[in-house]
C-alpha cells in the first residue's frame, strides 16, 4: 500500500514537471492591453510591452492585442506602458495569456492627454499624431465624420458646395484633396467618393481618429501631402453590445444609428451598423428663394467580421458597406423635373444620387516577436448621377488596391518593413448641357490609373530609446506618368519625459480630379477652360514640432508649437480672377507654397475642468505671370478655444467651443453689374457651439446648439434672382451659410 502511494506521488511529480516544462517552453505569451476610462475598458493601440530588463518587446495592435516570445526569458515580468497612463509591471510567470489594464496618469511625468477622460492625446509615433477618441466625439453632435472637428485645431472643415452642403477636411490649410483619408488604415475614401463620403460615416461608428501632419510613412503611398487622417471604425472589441442613437435638429433633419456587436464563436465575432438620415424641412431664412439646407436622405449598412487565432498568432477581418444617398437643393418651390409647384416654370435644381459598394480585408500573421506579415485588400464601386441646373453630371469610379509588407528586426532596435503595392482606379465622367449655353466643356472625361509599387522603410531607435529615426523610399510606376520616386524621413527626440522634438521631410505626388474637386463650378454660369495638358502636382513638405508636458497635483497639461512648409513644383489652381465668366485651369507658371504655424495650450484643472487655446497662422501664395497672389478663400488667422466640465459624479457634463476666423481674400467681381459685385475681402466671424449631456444607467441624453451667435454669410449666391443668367455663381463660400442650429438626441447603450 505504501509502495503504491509512493508511485502515485512520483507520478504526480512527473506530470507536474511535464506540465510546468510545457509552460516554460511555450513559444509565446499573448494578451491584451486596455485603458481604464470611467470604469470601461478601452483597447490601447500601440501600447509598449517589454520583458523587464531587456530590449525584447512589441506593441499592441488596434484591439489592444500583443504577442511576445518566451524563449530565453528568465525574469517573466512584463513592463507595459502607454502615453498618458501609468506604467505597470505584471508578473507573467506560468501564464500563457494575460490582460493588462492601465490607469490614467495625472502626475507631472507623462501627460499626453487633453483631459481626464483621455479623449484626445498625442501618440508616441515618429510623426506628430493627434488621436481623437470616441469619448471626445460625444462632446459635440458629431452626426458624421465631417462634424467631428469642431473642437480640433489641426483640421478645418470647409463647405465646398452651398447648395448640396458638400464638405472637405483640410490639414495645414491646403484643400481637402491634399489630405490622405484612410478608413481602418486603408484608402477607401479617394477620388470621387471623397466629396460626399466624409458625410457618410456616422460618428457613432467611429472608435477614434488619428491625425498626422506633414510627411508620413511611405507605406500608405505617394499621395500623402498635407497629412494623413485615419478613421478607425468600431469592431467587436471596441463597441458596446448594443448602441441605439437618435438625433434631430431645428431644421427637422433626423438621424438614426444602430450598432450591434456579436461574438459568433471563440475565434469569430462581428459588428453590424445601420445609419440613416431623413430629410429636413424646407427652409429659406434669407429669402433668396434657395433652400438653406439640402433635403438629404441617406442609408448606410456596414458589416465587419473579425477572426483571431491566438495559437497561430493570426488575425483576419473582412468588411463590406453599402451606401445610398440622395440630396436635393436649389429653389424652394421645386416640383418634378425642376419645375415650380405653383407656376410650372423652370426653377434651378441641384440633385445628387449616390450608390456605392465597398469591401476590404486585412490579414496579419506574427511569426516571431520581431517579425510578421500584413496584407490589405480594398475594392469599391461608386456611381453618382447629378444635375446642376441644366448641367447633367454623371460619374462612375472603380477602385482596387492591394498592399502587403514583411517586417523584421535587422539589428537591435532597428526594424525594416519592405513590401509591394498595387493601385487601380478608373473614373468615367460625363457632362452634358440640356439647354442652349455658351459653355464649352461638355464631354466624356475618362481617367485610368494602374500603379504597381515597391517600398522599404527602416525604423531605428538609439540613445537608449530617447531618439528614433524613420527613413523610407518607394518606387511606383504610373501607367501615364512613369516612375514616381517618393523619399521620406521622420525624426523624434525625447530628451526627458516632458519634452518631445519632431521633424519630418518628404515628397508627394498626385493627379487631380478636376470636376469632382471643383464641383461648385458646375453649378455656376462660368465656363471651364482647361489650358493645355494638366500635369501631376508635385510637392516637398517639411516641418518641425515641439511638445512640452507639465503638471502638478491639481493641474496638468501640454503646450505644443509646430511649423510646416509645403513647396509645389506644380499646382493646379483655379483662376477666378482673369475673366469673371470663366474658371481657368492651367499648370503653374511659377512658385506656389504654404507656411503654417500652430500653437496650442491644453490644460486640465482639478481633474474635471478642461481648457484649450490654439492659434493658427496660414499663408497660401502662388505666382502667376511674374505676380505673386494670395490664394482666395483662406483665413490667415484662426483662434480656437474650448471648455468642458464633468463633475466628480460624472452624471452630467457640459462643453463649449469658440472658433474665430480672420479675413479672407475673395476673387474679383469688379466687372459684374453693381448689384452682383462683392467686396475683395470677407468679414472676420466667430462660431460658438455648446452641448449638455446627461448620463443615466443605460441612457445618455444630449442637447446643444451650433453657431450660437447666428452668423451667416450674407447672400452667398451671386445672382440668385437669375439662376440661369450670365452672373449666377455659387462658388463664393467663405463662411457659414446656415444660421443657428439647435439639436437634441439620445443614446441607448448595453455594454458587453
Amino acid at each position: 500500500m505504501r509502495l503504491k502511494t509512493t508511485m502515485k506521488n512520483r507520478l504526480k511529480i512527473l506530470i507536474t514537471l511535464f506540465l510546468f516544462s510545457g509552460s516554460v517552453y511555450s513559444q509565446n505569451i499573448t494578451g491584451y492591453v486596455f485603458g481604464d476610462d470611467e470604469g470601461k475598458k478601452q483597447p490601447l493601440d500601440a501600447a509598449v510591452v517589454k520583458w523587464i530588463n531587456t530590449t525584447k518587446g512589441t506593441i499592441s495592435d488596434s484591439t489592444g492585442k500583443f504577442s511576445l516570445a518566451l524563449t530565453n526569458i528568465t525574469d517573466k515580468r512584463l513592463v507595459v506602458s502607454y502615453a498618458g497612463y501609468k506604467t505597470d509591471t505584471v508578473e507573467a510567470a506560468d501564464l500563457q495569456s494575460v490582460e493588462v489594464i492601465l490607469f490614467p496618469n495625472m502626475s507631472t511625468s507623462i501627460i499626453n492627454v487633453e483631459d481626464t477622460k483621455k479623449s484626445t492625446y498625442f501618440g508616441n509615433f515618429p510623426s506628430k499624431t493627434e488621436v481623437i477618441s470616441s469619448q471626445e466625439l460625444v462632446k459635440e453632435a458629431c452626426c458624421d465624420l465631417a462634424g467631428c472637428f469642431g473642437r480640433n485645431s489641426s483640421v478645418e472643415v470647409a463647405v465646398t458646395d452651398i447648395i448640396t452642403d458638400a464638405k472637405e477636411l483640410k490639414i495645414l490649410g491646403l484643400e481637402g484633396a491634399y489630405t490622405q483619408l484612410l478608413v481602418d488604415n486603408m484608402p477607401l475614401l479617394s477620388g470621387l467618393n471623397t466629396k460626399y463620403g466624409i458625410s457618410s460615416i456616422p460618428g457613432t461608428q467611429i472608435d477614434k481618429i488619428t491625425i498626422s501632419k506633414g510627411s508620413n510613412s511611405v507605406i500608405q503611398g505617394y499621395e500623402s501631402i498635407s497629412g494623413i487622417m485615419n478613421v478607425i471604425l468600431k469592431d467587436y472589441s471596441t463597441s458596446d453590445r448594443l448602441l441605439v442613437n437618435g438625433f434631430m435638429n431645428s431644421m427637422l433633419e433626423k438621424q438614426f444609428n444602430l450598432n450591434f456587436a456579436n461574438p459568433v464563436s471563440k475565434k469569430w465575432n462581428n459588428i453590424l451598423t445601420l445609419h440613416t438620415v431623413q430629410k429636413s424641412d424646407v427652409m429659406d431664412d434669407n429669402g433668396d428663394s434657395f433652400l438653406d439646407n439640402p433635403l438629404t436622405t441617406r442609408y448606410v449598412l456596414y458589416n465587419k467580421w473579425n477572426f483571431h487565432d491566438q495559437e497561430k498568432k493570426t488575425d483576419f477581418n473582412i468588411a463590406g458597406r453599402y451606401w445610398n444617398e440622395k440630396r436635393i437643393g436649389g429653389q424652394k418651390d421645386l416640383g418634378s423635373h425642376g419645375t415650380s409647384h405653383s407656376t410650372g416654370q423652370r426653377l434651378y435644381e441641384q440633385t445628387v444620387k449616390i450608390n456605392s459598394f465597398e469591401g476590404y480585408s486585412r490579414f496579419s500573421n506574427q511569426f516571431t516577436e520581431t517579425s510578421g506579415l500584413k496584407m490589405y485588400l480594398t475594392s469599391s464601386y461608386y456611381d453618382q448621377a447629378s444635375y446642376y441646373g441644366f448641367t447633367k453630371y454623371d460619374a462612375r469610379q472603380t477602385n482596387f488596391s492591394a498592399m502587403g509588407f514583411y517586417e523584421f528586426e535587422i539589428m537591435p532596435r532597428a526594424f525594416l518593413k519592405t513590401g509591394i503595392s498595387y493601385k487601380y482606379q478608373k473614373i468615367d465622367e460625363v457632362i452634358a448641357f440640356e439647354d442652349t449655353t455658351s459653355k464649352t466643356y461638355a464631354g466624356n472625361y475618362i481617367k485610368k490609373e494602374s500603379i504597381p509599387g515597391v517600398f522599404a522603410e527602416n525604423s531605428l531607435s538609439f540613445l537608449e530609446d530617447q531618439a528614433s529615426l524613420m527613413t523610407g523610399i518607394r518606387f511606383d510606376y504610373h501607367n501615364e506618368h512613369k516612375l514616381i520616386v517618393t523619399p521620406r524621413a521622420l525624426f523624434r527626440y525625447q530628451p526627458m519625459k516632458t519634452l518631445v522634438f519632431r521633424a519630418s521631410i518628404g515628397s508627394g505626388f498626385r493627379t487631380i480630379n478636376l470636376f469632382s474637386e471643383n464641383s461648385n463650378i458646375l453649378a455656376s454660369s462660368r465656363n471651364v477652360v482647361i489650358a493645355g495638358n494638366l500635369e501631376p502636382e508635385k510637392v516637398l513638405n517639411y516641418g518641425a514640432d515641439i511638445l512640452f508636458y507639465f503638471g502638478a497635483d491639481d493641474y496638468s497639461g501640454s503646450f505644443n508649437v509646430d511649423y510646416y512648409r509645403t513647396d509645389f513644383s506644380n499646382k493646379i489652381i483655379p483662376d477666378y480672377d482673369s475673366n469673371p465668366t470663366e474658371v481657368i485651369f492651367a499648370n503653374l507658371n511659377g512658385k506656389a507654397f504654404s507656411n503654417v504655424m500652430q500653437a496650442e495650450l491644453s490644460l486640465t484643472l482639478l481633474r474635471n475642468v478642461d481648457l484649450k487655446l490654439a492659434y493658427k497662422y496660414i499663408e497660401l501664395k502662388y505666382d502667376k505671370d511674374g505676380v505673386r497672389y494670395e490664394q482666395p478663400f483662406n483665413p490667415k488667422h484662426r483662434i480656437l478655444t474650448t471648455f468642458s466640465y464633468t463633475p466628480t459624479s460624472k452624471s452630467w457634463s457640459v462643453s463649449a467651443g469658440l472658433n474665430w476666423f480672420g479675413k479672407q481674400r475673395l476673387p474679383s467681381t469688379a466687372s459684374n453689374p453693381v448689384q452682383y459685385q462683392l467686396p475683395s475681402e470677407s468679414k472676420p466671424y466667430t462660431l460658438v457651439n455648446a452641448q449638455f449631456n446627461k448620463n443615466f444607467k443605460y441612457f445618455e441624453l444630449y442637447a446643444g446648439v451650433e453657431n450660437l451667435l447666428n452668423f451667416k454669410q450674407e447672400n452667398p449666391i451671386i445672382s440668385a434672382d437669375d439662376p440661369f443668367g450670365p452672373y449666377f455663381d455659387t462658388s463664393f463660400i467663405w463662411g457659414p451659410t446656415k444660421g443657428r442650429e439647435i439639436y437634441a438626441g439620445f443614446r441607448f447603450i448595453l455594454a458587453k
